[in-house]
């Protein structure tokens, strides 16, 4: 019941974004896309690109994070706990950086993390609180992409996408 009025309460407030595509939320100047559908790292991010004209989320602080997690509770599968984000150390290990490239300026591991055998960054729905994972591992995902007048150039295909499986 309380998803239900937090959900209910963004959208009146004026949360879902009318620059972003339908179904998906804002936030600051980004529009997020919350996807069940489960892939690898780069195909998730590849999929964000061709979807929005975005990549997998970049978190710049607590704030980012925690909203970002309330509304994963809220879209995503919570059979699955955790979701790709955009951060990565694949070929450049122990310098983990966002998908643009960006240094992580604010990270959330959780205690332990990251691993040095594992070099994609994922999110707890649960908790909020990143892992470190094989980046051939199969998880939903969070697209990003500017809030501005859509579209951004890129078609608007899916999900779902028949290619990608759990």
């Amino acid at each position: 019941m309380l998803r239900l009025f937090f959900f209910v309460a963004l959208c009146i407030f004026g949360s879902v974004a009318p620059n972003c595509l339908p179904g998906d939320v804002s936030f600051e100047q980004y529009c997020f896309s919350f996807n069940r559908v489960f892939g690898t790292f780069n195909d998730t991010n590849a999929l964000c690109n061709k979807m929005v004209g975005g990549s997998l989320v970049k978190i710049n602080n607590m704030i980012e994070n925690n909203w970002i997690q309330k509304w994963a509770v809220v879209n995503l599968d919570a059979d699955y706990n955790l979701f790709w984000i955009g951060a990565s150390d694949e070929g450049h290990t122990k310098d983990w950086r966002w998908r643009d490239n960006s240094a992580l300026n604010f990270n959330n591991w959780n205690r332990g993390e990251p691993l040095e055998d594992r070099h994609c960054g994922a999110m707890a729905l649960s908790s909020g609180k990143w892992f470190s994972a094989l980046c051939t591992e199969k998880h939903q995902f969070l697209c990003q992409y500017p809030n501005s007048n859509y579209p951004t150039g890129a078609p608007y295909t899916c999900p779902p996408c028949p290619s990608f499986s759990k």
